[in-house]
């Protein structure tokens, strides 16, 4: 039986977990774990054979870490050349996988998402960092990738300045809680995904597309070189227009075909992502960087 593993965002996870056992009905969906559960999997479980699925897709950079490994990279089988090609803007940002053993599958765009009591106008991540005090902002908690991807952009992006902001600011809720906390006027600010940002109960938010770009979150798939057919039929779909198609509708994820319209945030705001390049991305989150 093919075993699927889709540690994916909460705002596409059913709709992802629905399609797929609708198209391939004798494939083995693992239950979706907490964030707690994937974190302590992908830094130290993924990769081991009687562990790993035959097809992950996960968000959490410590899984690319395992699987370029020299002890666990034999478990992995390059990915297929027929899957089609990432879109050009990902290309130019320097997105194109940097390793054939996997692919990037769609962008998970991270946004700022600011209170109406904010008095500092808000316009990118230097804004954030230079106006707001580091306690009056909240992004999602340590068990995801989201705290150390967040100060890496930060030190890049405002150096020791922006590296001691991201220490400050409480790492504590989930996505879906983050909008509800600056609605009511918990916090000022915070970091989101789009769909959690678009609108809130009480009208006291707004969503901030910052001018230096959205922080760019891959979300990848890694095939096992003994993985039935089945795997490599789910992988095709969820490359399809269908479900790419899917995952920037309802998701509002950056799809990588050229043939599925980019999202409009990323459209009003000049197709402007920021990216750290693959091997930033992979040791941010490894347990020697944490």
């Amino acid at each position: 039986m093919t075993r699927i593993h889709l540690a994916v965002p909460p705002n596409i996870a059913r709709t992802l977990i629905q399609d797929l056992s609708r198209l391939f009905p004798e494939a083995e969906i693992i239950p979706p774990m907490t964030h707690d559960e994937m974190d302590h999997f992908f830094t130290h479980e993924f990769g081991h054979e009687e562990a790993s699925a035959h097809l992950t897709l996960t968000a959490y950079p410590q899984a690319l870490q395992r699987a370029l490994s020299p002890e666990h990279t034999h478990l992995f089988a390059p990915m297929p050349q027929s899957l089609p090609p990432m879109r050009e803007e990902l290309i130019q940002i320097g997105l194109k996988e940097s390793h054939p053993l996997f692919r990037c599958v769609c962008v998970v765009p991270m946004i700022i998402l600011i209170s109406n009591q904010l008095e500092s106008f808000i316009s990118g991540w230097a804004d954030l960092v230079a106006t707001t005090q580091g306690n009056k902002v909240v992004i999602p908690p340590h068990n995801t990738p989201a705290p150390n991807l967040f100060r890496l952009y930060m030190a890049k992006l405002c150096g020791e300045t922006g590296a001691q902001f991201a220490d400050s600011v409480h790492a504590t809720l989930l996505p879906q809680d983050i909008n509800k906390s600056i609605d009511e006027g918990t916090y000022l600010a915070g970091m989101a995904f789009p769909a959690f940002a678009r609108t809130s109960r009480g009208g006291n938010t707004q969503a901030i597309w910052p001018k230096e770009g959205a922080v760019a979150i891959p979300l990848v798939a890694l095939i096992r070189k003994d993985a039935p057919k089945e795997a490599q039929n789910i992988l095709n779909a969820l490359f399809s227009h269908d479900i790419q198609n899917r995952l920037a509708r309802e998701g509002l994820f950056v799809s990588i075909r050229d043939d599925v319209p980019l999202i409009d945030e990323m459209i009003e705001n000049q197709n402007t992502l920021a990216w750290c390049g693959w091997n930033h991305h992979i040791t941010a989150c490894t347990p020697s960087a944490m």
